[in-house]
């Protein structure tokens, strides 16, 4: 079975496979997808965590509104800003353009998130989303479910992370191999079914799973702990994210 390499975090590496075509995963007509980074305004990425995920690969950056101010802290220039600036001083806008990066910016008073509206503008390719956690429940859940939806329409992989928190989105048939670099330091990793029901498997942890069946109104799968470097998760059926957070050393 062939394998792709998606991503290089700081912490982790993510090896993504196709579970039953056996084929490389996330090519479009046999040519890989590019990586594209995307800021979002929730929790700032750690700048250090920033910079070290920026220098292992050249992204292109997108941002959502308060995401261009992390960017431009560790001198990123993005490709795209859309937002509304409800939660940025617009002056982050103006230095970005400065830069050559595109502006796209709304009224507060629309329908879409920012992060939606990013969306729909970003090009095809795998996501590494980041300023994606922390802050409220509600954006948190309508990013996650955003990303998701942006994930099945361009076959693409989506991952969310910072210094602290960390999850990839699973859709049937995919499996992914987490290499983590000191799996002391992880504190919890969970299974979340993301559709009604998914059946999962997992591998390299204290309590595995082979072929369980998650359902949204019994999330029992949670707060694992690898017993390894090397864990392996599959999604057989449904939509499911595993979930791992490292312990706080800020």
């Amino acid at each position: 079975m062939t394998s792709t390499l998606v991503f290089q975090l700081p912490n982790i590496k993510i090896i993504c496979r196709k579970i039953l075509q056996q084929q490389e995963m996330f090519h479009v007509k046999h040519a890989p997808q590019k990586n594209n980074l995307l800021l979002a305004g929730g929790r700032a990425p750690q700048k250090a965590w920033l910079k070290n995920l920026t220098a292992k690969e050249n992204y292109k950056i997108f941002c959502a509104d308060k995401g261009v101010s992390y960017a431009l802290a560790v001198d990123l220039s993005p490709t795209l800003v859309v937002g509304d600036c409800d939660s940025t001083d617009v002056e982050a806008y103006k230095s970005a353009e400065k830069l050559g990066s595109a502006l796209d910016i709304h009224s507060p008073a629309k329908d879409d998130t920012d992060l939606q509206l990013l969306l729909q503008q970003m090009p095809k390719g795998n996501i590494l989303a980041t300023g994606i956690w922390g802050g409220r429940f509600d954006h948190l859940f309508s990013n996650v479910y955003s990303l998701l939806t942006f994930k099945q329409q361009c076959c693409c992989q989506v991952i969310m992370a910072d210094d602290k928190e960390f999850m990839i989105l699973l859709n049937a048939d995919e499996a992914v191999e987490l290499l983590l670099d000191v799996p002391e330091k992880v504190q919890a990793i969970s299974w979340l079914p993301l559709s009604e029901a998914a059946r999962v498997s997992i591998d390299g942890v204290q309590w595995p799973l082979h072929n369980a069946e998650l359902t949204q109104k019994r999330p029992y799968a949670i707060s694992n702990l690898p017993t390894q470097k090397n864990v392996v998760c599959q999604c057989l059926s449904g939509s499911a994210g595993i979930y791992i957070r490292w312990h706080d050393e800020r």
